[in-house]
């Protein structure tokens, strides 16, 4: 299962990406790689070296920290494993700056839940 940290990476390099309007052939051409090595760094199923993700950087002509936004959140304790869907979710979570808009998502997972037990 990939790290939750080249999960994140990865969908950080395809919204500059995509932001910037570049193919996944253009970044792969521009790196040396094969548009199907980008997708699978995109995806966190491989990760990407130091020197691709400075490369990426250039190339979109963003700081490299912009690759590893998101990543403080994935300071979980080392005992606590959690599905890709499930980091997301956190991350998303932690983004919501009102906390009526975080007590509505608690609200709605509790009763899903709830739901499915029932």
């Amino acid at each position: 299962m990939p790290d939750p940290v080249d999960i994140l990476v990865g969908r950080n390099v395809r919204q500059l990406r995509a932001r910037r309007r570049v193919s996944q052939l253009e970044l792969g051409e521009a790196l040396g790689l094969t548009f199907q090595q980008i997708q699978k760094y995109e995806k966190g199923t491989n990760r990407v070296s130091a020197s691709k993700l400075h490369q990426i950087a250039v190339f979109l002509g963003v700081e490299i920290s912009a690759l590893f936004e998101g990543t403080e959140m994935a300071q979980f304790p080392s005992k606590v494993e959690l599905s890709p869907e499930a980091y997301e979710l956190a991350i998303n979570y932690d983004r919501l700056r009102s906390p009526a808009g975080k007590e509505a998502v608690k609200t709605i997972l509790t009763l899903m839940s709830t739901e499915k037990a029932a």
